[in-house]
């Protein structure tokens, strides 16, 4: 029983760190090209998750 504690927190933890690491390089964009192509955070966010990520982004994807 245990192991699947432990299972169970280390999705968690890599889950945590891909939101951290798409989130920096978010507002890393934001932040350089700010002038450039006015993104907002979550238009810059949306942009990264979905070129770092396969985790479908709409509840329908998960049907295709």
């Amino acid at each position: 029983m245990l192991y699947l504690i432990y299972i169970v927190l280390g999705l968690l933890i890599i889950l945590a760190v891909n939101y951290a690491v798409t989130a920096f390089l978010a507002v890393h964009d934001l932040l350089e090209n700010r002038e450039k192509d006015q993104l907002s955070f979550g238009d810059a966010f949306k942009k990264y998750f979905a070129k770092n990520n396969n985790i479908p982004t709409k509840f329908s994807d998960l049907f295709n």
